[in-house]
């Protein structure tokens, strides 16, 4: 084990802090200061500005032992060099990802944006933009982060920890550093999300064809109507306007007819998962454009929600008649995509594992749960979605950790991620130090006094 610097981040650190930025990149933060931009290094191709380094560093700040703002640039500074050289290696190898996984990616990031501030409006308040702009804003961002991603899994892909070695890992720990496990769980949903009936569905299409017809024949203002009666709280209150979007930031069937419209044309009615618009072509600039739109949303009556309710009451009794399996239950009839095809298994995020911390359940989930036994399912909960959608769910709790010290019998799994992060590390530092000799890497005089793990300013040779 080499001896660490002052503050200096692990590979393993590095691994972890990239994995973190890949589920949740902190969407706020941005210098709060005024920044005169400039290029601060450069690898290979790809240059590094000063403002991200502002950017990264306030995100570190919290996980390193240092408070001096020089220090903590440094420290940023290496690991934003580590990921533009895998992310200039990912190019010269033509790692790529496709636009889905980009799309999917930015559409993840949002959902739990929206889970952690309550609801798309509060997030464009804190954001200042529109859930458009935000993921318009970091398209490229993300492409790069999953191009990384992809990059790194190519350079650990042959990584593969013996249970010897994982118990060999166990015992070198020293018995003062073994990481305590705080209370966890397992458990598994089935969500009901009730569909508005089609007479609502038929009326809210009416009502907004009305408002289409008098802004084409100019008896309303487009700005007025929006404002007054669109239900995308982001764009009602700026006309409309979504601002200048890439394709693939909107659904498919909004991208497809803003494709088909003149500047200044108004589209027909048309449908989305969000429900009924019509929009106006505003400008396009090559593939990207700006328009403006009215949404309306069938509204879900009652009578509705209730017919949800009664649903999973009767899941509910069949599970637990033996009847049906609460897995085939969740397979069947859940409408949660990501939990459904895990047989109803919730999967916490940030490591990819069905095991939660305690303290990471919202508040709404912590009480049904701390109700139950292990193998017992909830009644129906009401639950409010992110898109403030109400829905109801069973839960079932599948398993209950106390709070304890890792151990091999209850925390393989954890040790052996923990043995497999050890050995990525290695692999990774020796891949740094092999492509940081074949690749052009420059940094600005300012930073030349940092104490790097690797040689990002060590002469080359003929220098």
């Amino acid at each position: 084990m080499k001896p660490s610097r002052t503050r200096a981040w692990s590979n393993t650190e590095r691994l972890l802090g990239l994995l973190l930025l890949l589920v949740a990149p902190p969407l706020a933060a941005q210098p709060t200061a005024l920044v005169v931009d400039r290029v601060v290094a450069v690898v290979g191709r790809e240059a590094i500005l000063y403002s991200e380094l502002v950017v990264r560093a306030e995100q570190n700040k919290q996980h390193s032992a240092s408070t001096d703002p020089h220090a903590l640039q440094c420290e940023a500074l290496e690991d934003v060099l580590y990921e533009k050289l895998l992310l200039e290696q990912a190019k010269l190898d033509s790692v790529e990802v496709d636009e889905g996984q980009v799309n999917a990616e930015l559409d993840r990031r949002i959902r739990y944006f929206v889970g952690q501030l309550g609801s798309e409006r509060k997030l464009e308040e804190f954001y200042g933009k529109t859930i458009a702009e935000i993921k318009s804003d970091f398209k490229t961002q993300v492409k790069d982060q999953l191009q990384v991603q992809q990059m790194q899994q190519k350079i650990t892909s042959d990584v593969s920890i013996t249970p010897r070695e994982v118990k060999r890992f166990y015992e070198q720990i020293p018995s003062d550093s073994v990481p305590f496990i705080s209370a966890e769980v397992e458990y598994a949903m089935v969500l009901r999300v009730p569909k508005p009936s089609e007479e609502e569905d038929r009326r809210v299409r009416r009502k907004i064809e009305e408002y289409r017809e008098a802004v084409v024949n100019n008896t309303k203002d487009f700005c007025t109507v929006a404002i007054l009666y669109s239900e995308d709280p982001g764009s009602a209150k700026e006309c409309g306007e979504l601002g200048m979007v890439p394709p693939g930031v909107m659904v498919p069937e909004f991208d497809a007819v803003a494709a088909s419209l003149k500047e200044g044309e108004v589209s027909q009615v048309f449908k989305t998962q969000y429900g009924w618009h019509f929009m106006q072509l505003i400008e396009r600039r090559g593939e990207q454009y700006n328009a403006r739109h009215v949404l309306m949303r069938p509204q879900v009556a009652s009578v509705d929600l209730q017919r949800a309710r009664n649903l999973l009451d009767s899941l509910r009794a069949e599970v637990l008649a033996g009847r049906l399996s609460f897995e085939k239950a969740a397979t069947d009839f859940s409408d949660d995509e990501e939990s459904r095809g895990q047989n109803g298994m919730m999967i916490e995020p940030n490591d990819n594992s069905t095991r939660w911390a305690i303290g990471d359940l919202d508040q709404q989930t912590f009480f049904v749960l701390d109700k139950l036994k292990a193998g017992e399912v909830s009644e129906p909960q009401l639950t409010v979605l992110p898109d403030a959608t109400k829905a109801y769910r069973l839960l079932k709790l599948i398993s209950r950790s106390e709070p304890h010290k890792a151990n091999l019998k209850d925390d393989y799994r954890l040790l052996q991620q923990a043995a497999e992060g050890k050995s990525r590390s290695e692999i990774i530092d020796r891949w740094i130090d092999t492509h940081i000799g074949s690749t052009y890497v420059r940094v600005d005089e300012d930073y030349s006094t940092c104490t790097f793990q690797h040689p990002w300013v060590a002469p080359r040779d003929g220098q």
